[in-house]
């Protein structure tokens, strides 16, 4: 499924993919994917509330990771 940017993926902490793509984006390689999911977490809040946008967000991770 793709995400429009200005979509709300993290609606707890109203996180939206244009967000999690400039954290993840900000780095120069990926290393894994909890890894990023972890750094995605302490710099946007996502995926802390109710925990509902876990596996979008681990999509996500997952694809940047793998290219």
């Amino acid at each position: 499924m793709e995400y429009l940017p200005n979509e709300v993926i993290c609606k707890c902490k109203n996180v939206t993919l244009a967000d999690i793509d400039r954290v993840l984006y900000q780095s120069a390689r990926f290393t894994d994917v909890e890894k990023e999911f972890e750094e995605l977490q302490r710099l946007t809040n996502c995926s802390t509330g109710c925990g509902g946008c876990h596996d979008k967000i681990m999509k996500i991770v997952s694809q940047a990771v793998s290219g």
